[in-house]
């Protein structure tokens, strides 16, 4: 406050407005202050804290422990909030009265200026006055003029004291509305503390668990809302510098405000919700893409991601910190479920960098999590989360492989870590990249969990389809995909890879055998826990079995990939032998009828019908899908086998009927030997394909060398007319050459299932009632041709291409190679034959070649020798490859000698067909230096 000067001004002249100086102060703002007081008052007194209504509201709906504690803090909130409410008026009137008092002060203050300045304005014409009359001795203007000073004197006198009161009279009015606003202040802070508005905070909300919770989230969240704007202007890209501009320094500015607030959820939650899923994604995209590729190190990436990551794990967990209230508490809960869906959501989202890559929203979050963890931060998403995430990227991964756009492979198409399997921006891509992966390593050790993660279903895709059903037409879960999953990866290739290695195979049996000991669920018949996810991984076992053993780089997978599952397959397929024998005499009811799971003597248990325990017995059965040689079963069906003997010893031990375990055996014994024929049957299927097809080749070779472009035409319009070119010769050839695997494994099966019945004699005790009980059980499996069957059906094929073969020589419109041999053969090299018996013996090529289609193979030379089981020796390749053929005769005996070159289908030396009339007895070849395998002696 200004104060006038109680001296008198001297000058002549003084402005009012300097003499008078008016008071200083904001009539306008101490009026908006007390207006501001009197709002928050009113607002105040309307709330159910100040009212005193809160506590008995909060009782009528909640109840327990907090809820007296929240009651009993509403309680002592509102009596601190009326206390320092009720002395609000008091300030506000006071407020008003000092503005009041400072405006009239002010008034007062601007008349006695006019006052003042009438005076001078008075002095000054009295001296004019003065001068204008005549004064010839001067005394009376010097009398006049001091007149004129001691009134204007006098009267300046009388306004600095009438200055002086209006100043003293607003002083004392301040004091008084000064000390009604200390006393307000007094009352709500004590005194000698400075006044700001935490110390308000803190005198009204000061100990009081919700309170101080609700202050503190506000706080936080206002951090957020300050970081979320730097973090959209980095996405927008309003600073587009590199690594050592100012983008770097505002993307190491965002990732420290972030890691010193990493652990307070509900900055996180505010942080994230202010950015949203897709904004988070976005953030990556643009800053650390851009760091990449300026040449940046991806040390500012990296220390980004893992800011943010540790930032999704607080988000979403459930659990508050130490002392956080229940009001808080159940807010920070209510957000982390919602972004944890926002997150699920955005999995199957791609997101594009400004250089033109992209990538899937589960392979950013596995990204941040591996951030996460690679800064030392251990958490774990919630387990909830983290196996719907898991689902979701699975999903993701699946509709990748049916997408038309081939451009995205395993979630991205970044490569900042080039060369691996997968791009990460951190060392292991082949691992860090795999999101699927760093999902599947968020779950603990709880075996609960494990069993959750293994039976959470993928959720919906467009783009995936019918690809998301198992066997029986439910949707897929996580436990099956990941039995498939190589499968998947194949498919996204752009050609097989016999080394594809995924972590999550590890992972699938980590996480079967922790989940081991988690409840099997209730006995009420229904699919319940681990029995229905064991039932679904044996069907998934089954299913890529088969698809595996169609390829040999396929195999390979299967092998590395799903085989060593078959161990824990054994196991189960062993604890549900109830289950097995009630399937036996059930009829199939068909998948959408059929539970996984049914309820046993000791607890839930697989329930698979006949068709499906067929399919998993095969899939044990048969290790390798390749080869032209009959085999033995895989070593799990040995152990499945070996575990059922030892169950029927216990049987017989305990005095119990055997007959169901012979039944059991029986049945694995037929669906074994079932999947081992088919595999057989298969590549019978396989080598006649390739025999035709080498006979249809050298048709369109020769046909294209000899006629040129004619000759092409001729093949062509011989393809459209019959559909091949091949001749009932050469069919007979293939017919007397190709293998013969089926026959060669049903006589093995036929032995194995002897020594199989010996050794349950051997228990029980006789052979009579075991084989009828194996009988019962194979019939419920697929039913097999017998040995003897296969014979007389090849022996029949034989016969009728040799038919179809005599018919075609006898019309004259076939062809062999043998003919077009004579004509390739030179003068020393021509074929003779001897005087002996020369009406029995070949007289030409021609006719050697036909005698051996027309004859009959023995037993030997059908079964016994592998150059013909490996059906690599056609006639074909001798008029190709032949150099000398001579048929020598001797006692009604032709040999049919042949001198090759080199190899055909790795096979070298001299070979001799010897044929005796119309039947060929024996086949000789030589390599190596032997004969027929038998070293030759000198």
């Amino acid at each position: 406050m200004t104060r006038a000067s109680e001296v008198g001004h001297s000058a002549p002249a003084i402005a009012g407005d300097l003499a008078l100086p008016l008071p200083s102060g904001d009539v306008a703002g101490l009026r908006s202050a007390a207006r501001s007081l009197d709002r928050a008052v009113a607002r105040a007194r309307a709330t159910t804290t100040a009212r005193g209504t809160l506590g008995p509201r909060l009782g009528a709906v909640w109840t327990g422990e907090a809820a007296a504690a929240a009651g009993a803090e509403a309680d002592e909130l509102g009596a601190r909030t009326r206390r320092v409410v009720e002395v609000f008026p008091g300030a506000s009137r006071s407020l008003l009265t000092y503005a009041a008092g400072l405006e009239l002060a002010v008034a007062r203050v601007r008349s006695l200026q006019r006052q003042w300045d009438a005076l001078d304005v008075e002095h000054a014409l009295a001296v004019r006055r003065l001068a204008a009359l005549p004064d010839p001795t001067g005394a009376v203007a010097m009398l006049g003029a001091e007149h004129a000073r001691s009134d204007q004197l006098a009267g300046r006198a009388r306004l600095s004291r009438s200055y002086a009161g209006v100043v003293e009279e607003l002083r004392k009015t301040a004091r008084r509305s000064a000390g009604l606003v200390a006393t307000a202040t007094d009352t709500t802070v004590p005194a000698g503390t400075a006044t700001s508005a935490a110390a308000v905070r803190t005198v009204v909300t000061g100990g009081l668990w919700f309170a101080d919770g609700a202050v503190a989230a506000r706080q936080s969240r206002d951090a957020a809302v300050d970081d979320s704007a730097l973090a959209r202007r980095l996405i927008t890209g309003a600073s587009p510098g590199t690594g050592g501009g100012a983008a770097g320094g505002e993307i190491d500015g965002l990732t420290a405000r972030v890691r010193s607030r990493v652990a307070d959820p509900v900055y996180a939650q505010a942080m994230m919700s202010e950015l949203g899923a897709d904004g988070l994604s976005r953030l990556l995209m643009a800053a650390g893409v851009a760091q990449v590729a300026s040449g940046a190190k991806v040390d500012r990436v990296r220390a980004l991601l893992s800011a943010l990551g540790s930032l999704v794990i607080t988000a979403t967990s459930h659990t508050a910190p130490t002392g956080t209230d229940p009001r808080t508490r159940a807010q920070l809960a209510s957000g982390a479920a919602l972004l944890a869906d926002e997150l699920v959501a955005g999995l199957d989202t791609v997101h594009a960098a400004p250089d033109g890559g992209r990538a899937s929203g589960a392979w950013l979050l596995g990204q941040l999590l591996t951030g996460a963890r690679a800064s030392g931060d251990d958490r774990r998403l919630p387990a909830r989360l983290a196996r719907r995430a898991a689902a979701a990227a699975a999903a993701s991964e699946i509709a990748e492989t049916r997408d038309a756009d081939t451009a995205l492979s395993h979630g991205s198409t970044l490569t900042p870590d080039a060369g691996q399997s997968f791009s990460s921006w951190f060392d292991d891509a082949a691992e860090t990249g795999d999101a699927l992966h760093v999902l599947l390593g968020q779950l603990g050790g709880d075996p609960s969990d494990a069993a959750a993660l293994l039976a959470e279903p993928l959720p919906d895709s467009a783009v995936a389809g019918s690809a998301l059903a198992n066997s029986r037409g439910d949707r897929l879960t996580v436990g099956e995909h990941l039995v498939r999953r190589w499968i998947t990866h194949e498919a996204n290739g752009i050609e097989s890879r016999s080394d594809l290695r995924l972590a999550s195979d590890a992972d699938l049996r980590t996480l079967l055998t922790r989940a081991s000991s988690a409840a099997a669920g209730g006995l009420d018949g229904a699919p319940t826990g681990m029995a229905e996810t064991r039932a679904r991984i044996m069907l998934e076992v089954s299913r890529t079995s088969r698809f595996a053993m169609l390829d040999a780089s396929t195999t390979q997978s299967y092998s590395r990939a799903t085989a060593p599952l078959e161990p824990l397959v054994v196991e189960w397929l062993s604890a549900m032998r109830e289950n097995v024998d009630l399937a036996l005499t059930t009829p199939a009811l068909g998948a959408p009828a059929t539970p996984y799971a049914a309820p046993t003597s000791t607890g839930a248990q697989p329930w698979l019908d006949t068709r499906e325990l067929t399919g998993v017995v095969g899939a044990l059965a048969v290790d390798a899908g390749t080869g032209l040689h009959a085999r033995e079963p895989g070593a799990a069906y040995d152990r499945l086998v070996e575990h059922e003997l030892d169950e029927t010893q216990r049987s017989v031990q305990a005095g119990s009927d055997v007959r169901h375990d012979a039944v059991r055996l029986g049945f694995f014994d037929q669906s074994a030997s079932a999947a081992l024929v088919d595999v057989a049957r298969r590549q019978d299927t396989l080598n006649r394909s390739a025999l035709q097809g080498t006979a249809e080749a050298g048709h369109v070779i020769e046909t294209i060398m000899r006629g040129g472009l004619a000759g092409l035409v001729s093949t062509v319009h011989a393809y459209v007319q019959d559909g091949t070119t091949r001749t009932a010769l050469d069919d007979l050839v293939v017919s007397l050459v190709r293998s013969d695997v089926e026959l060669d494994q049903t006589e093995r099966n036929d032995a194995r299932r002897a020594e199989l019945v010996s050794r349950i004699a051997a228990i029980t005790g006789g052979r009579d009632a075991v084989l009828p009980a194996m009988a019962l059980g194979a019939a419920r499996g697929p039913a097999l041709p017998t040995a003897e069957a296969l014979r007389t059906a090849r022996s029949a094929e034989i016969r009728a291409a040799a038919e179809a073969a005599r018919q075609e020589a006898a019309a004259g419109t076939g062809s062999t190679a043998l003919d077009r041999l004579k004509d390739r053969l030179g003068p020393a090299d021509r074929a003779h034959v001897a005087p002996s018996d020369p009406a029995r013996l070949p007289r030409t090529p021609s006719d050697a070649a036909r005698k051996i289609r027309q004859s009959t193979l023995t037993e030997s030379a059908q079964k016994t020798d592998p150059w013909h089981r490996s059906g690599s020796w056609v006639v074909d390749d001798i008029a190709e490859r032949a150099s000398v053929f001579s048929i020598v005769g001797g006692d009604g005996v032709a040999r049919v000698l042949v001198q090759m070159p080199g190899s055909v289908n790795g096979v070298s030396g001299r070979f001799e067909w010897i044929l005796d009339g119309e039947r060929v007895t024996h086949q000789l070849f030589v390599r190596n230096g032997k004969i027929n395998g038998v070293p030759i002696k000198p």
